[in-house]
């Protein structure tokens, strides 16, 4: 009989775990049996936080265990000490709003908690004997499980519209979450962006909350302002150490720009990579600084030439060329507002000027100066080439609901 793991317990290279069998004791006191099918997750580049994910088979045999032969998805996290509020906390609040509100349309977006557990240590050192996920820099001496239900990746879509639908759908919870529930999510990457089907129609969810805070909390201590995020996907203000003005909302509208510029641009396809050399490559291998120096430049060449999209996803021309001239030019313009150049589709220039009435009010960081807002990132996202998209919320109200 195969060897059977306290899941706190493993110590081996986390790609070797594949196939091991762990003893899991659930929040319910039921002891089950789980199968590591594969490695979806190793943090590598992120920062912030250290984690391990894979999904898992569970194999019990007893009567009333109901999840009996599913695929789940089982997350170990290692935070830092004094790490915002934990995951399982903030997506029941979420849901608690969800259905306070009728607002269920978002349910549909969010994460599916199974279950979770945390594991405390006498000492930090403890940790050496567990899996080895963690960078060195990680500190702490507790371990969260969290179980998911089964969500898919990006890479499984194979229909430019529906990858339309899921970033259209990211942008739309992301704020709800926002808005309406109160939490910024701080760590958008093209890992935790995933989609469910239901009834055969596709749903974008937004994944891991691990960093993410309560806005009300944004600033009360070391945790809510701490630099987070996946670093090819972070904002270029958040990869400056000279950045004093914290984790803003803009941020993580920045970063659904980088993950849909780094798809369009470094695959040839979903899942197969662009041939070598691909673009951006330093984004995913240099340190803060580097990769800093590198996005600062990206945003001063926006006139070197277009983005160097693939060919399957010309599609997203549109949306990713509008959105980096707003970013190049707001970041040009720093700190004061700057009229645009009619550079712009029409759609977006009518729009847009309404942000540039009155040229005596203070910047506005939040927004980089009115230029780079939700409100006209929905505008352009709310259609794919030339099809419009299905909205799920707008504020004040659901119209579908």
């Amino acid at each position: 009989m195969d060897t059977v793991y306290q899941l706190h317990e493993l110590n081996d290279d986390p790609h070797s775990l594949v196939g091991a069998r762990c003893s899991y004791k659930g929040s319910d006191g039921y002891t089950r049996i789980i199968l590591i099918v594969r490695i979806l997750h190793c943090a590598e580049r992120d920062v912030g936080h250290c984690s391990i994910v894979v999904e898992v088979k569970c194999e019990c045999t007893a009567l009333g265990c109901d999840w009996h032969e599913k695929q789940l998805i089982l997350k170990v996290c290692f935070p830092e000490a004094g790490s915002p509020i934990p995951e399982k906390m903030l997506i029941q609040e979420a849901k608690r709003v969800a259905e306070h509100t009728s607002e269920l349309w978002a349910l549909n977006h969010l994460p599916d908690l199974i279950d979770s557990i945390t594991i405390t240590y006498d000492d930090k050192n403890a940790r050496q004997r567990n899996i080895k996920t963690v960078e060195e820099t990680c500190e702490g001496s507790i371990m969260y499980i969290t179980v998911f239900e089964e969500l898919h990746p990006l890479s499984e879509l194979d229909d430019l519209t529906d990858f339309a639908q899921v970033f259209y759908d990211i942008l739309q919870i992301h704020r709800w979450l926002y808005k309406c529930a109160g939490i910024l999510h701080r760590d958008l990457s093209i890992g935790n962006i995933m989609f469910r089907r239901i009834e055969g129609k596709v749903y974008g969810v937004l994944n891991d909350f691990d960093l993410s805070s309560f806005v009300h909390d944004m600033g009360k201590g070391p945790a809510s302002d701490f630099r987070t995020g996946t670093r090819p996907f972070m904002s270029v203000d958040l990869l400056d150490p000279t950045w004093k003005g914290g984790h803003l909302y803009r941020h993580d509208l920045e970063s659904l720009f980088f993950i849909m510029s780094c798809l369009a641009c470094r695959y040839e396809r979903p899942g197969v990579p662009a041939a070598e050399p691909r673009v951006f490559t330093k984004w995913f291998s240099g340190t803060d600084e580097e990769v800093h120096a590198s996005k600062t430049v990206f945003y001063s060449n926006r006139f070197s030439g277009a983005l160097p999209i693939q060919l399957y996803f010309a599609g997203f021309t549109d949306w990713l060329d509008t959105m980096y001239y707003w970013l190049c030019t707001a970041y040009e313009g720093r700190p004061q507002i700057r009229r645009l150049p009619k550079l712009l589709p029409a759609r977006v220039q009518n729009h847009q000027s309404q942000n540039f009435s009155s040229r005596n009010t203070p910047y506005d960081w939040n927004t980089l100066g009115g230029i780079f807002t939700y409100t006209d990132m929905r505008q352009l996202m709310s259609s794919f080439q030339n099809q419009p998209l299905e909205t799920r919320w707008e504020s004040g109200g659901n119209p579908d609901h």
